[in-house]
């Protein structure tokens, strides 16, 4: 797969970085590895400066509406995005606007700066049962 993570339980913490070329699969079989080790309330770093994605503006919209489906599962913990310079940027605007974010997902142009902003967050926690 060209996204390398680990999810690191004790740190609560997911590290997300792509290499090589990605497509809507590659991101929805990660995002499902992450959800399927019930990581969605951990800090986040997704790094994708060092790869390239092959998806489309209808793909980014899918991507956005799982990331806010997931919204119903837990709050979801902070998520720092490190896109590709140039049409990446874009596409995570994009991602972070329509998936429902509230504020809890950042775009930065270095992962050491994704990381300072994540070590001051505080995770997300399990919704109430009632609330699911």
């Amino acid at each position: 797969m060209p996204i390398e993570f680990t999810i690191d339980h004790e740190k609560r913490f997911v590290h997300a970085r792509v290499l090589g070329i990605i497509a809507l699969k590659d991101i929805e079989d990660f995002t499902d590895a992450v959800a399927g080790q019930d990581a969605l309330t951990y800090r986040k770093l997704f790094d994708g400066t060092q790869g390239d994605g092959t998806y489309t503006d209808e793909d980014v919209m899918t991507l956005a509406a799982r990331a806010a489906a997931y919204a119903s599962i837990a709050k979801r913990g902070p998520l720092a995005l490190v896109p590709k310079p140039g049409s990446g940027a874009e596409l995570a605007k994009r991602y972070v606007n329509v998936g429902k974010f509230a504020g809890e997902a950042r775009i930065f142009d270095t992962a050491d700066e994704a990381m300072k902003w994540l070590e001051t967050q505080p995770e997300g926690k399990p919704l109430p049962e009632d609330k699911r």
